[in-house]
């Protein structure tokens, strides 16, 4: 076996040691990416969240339009809503009866002025009430 010299042969010594400035750089940069997937996934957490309301909206809307509909088909299937239905939109009748319309009477008495339509058809003016009330009492009377 060989014996190192000490004094002529002494290996060299490496610096076990880098660049504190490097790692810094790299752990900064670690850092930075870990920052950045956290913010990601919090817009995406923020996103989903958004999503997860809006679809609990559109179930609220949908459950209150269900409810809704239903009661109208109860509605509709009801025999008897479905026969006063058709009478008072359709006008039918059941066989055997007979429908009857009224129709609003014309009130005696307008209130309003008469419009142009109506005193075109009127060829002889009215006379005043006394006249009318003379010509019934003294319908031979002359003027």
């Amino acid at each position: 076996m060989m014996m190192p010299s000490s004094s002529s042969e002494q290996p060299t010594v490496e610096p076990s040691r880098r660049n504190p400035r490097l790692w810094l750089l790299v752990l900064f940069l670690l850092c930075g990416l870990f920052i950045a997937g956290y913010i990601e996934r919090l817009t995406a957490l923020e996103r989903t969240r958004r999503e997860v309301d809006a679809m609990a909206e559109r179930i609220v809307s949908s459950q209150q339009r269900r409810a809704s509909l239903l009661a109208e088909l109860q509605r509709v299937q009801d025999p008897h809503a479905l026969a006063l239905r058709a009478r008072d939109l359709l006008g039918l009748a059941p066989e055997g009866e007979l429908p009857v319309v009224v129709y609003d009477a014309p009130t005696p008495f307008q209130l309003s002025k008469p419009s142009a339509a109506q005193t075109q058809f009127s060829a002889t003016p009215t006379p005043p009430p006394w006249r009318q009330w003379q010509e019934l009492i003294f319908p031979l009377s002359m003027p």
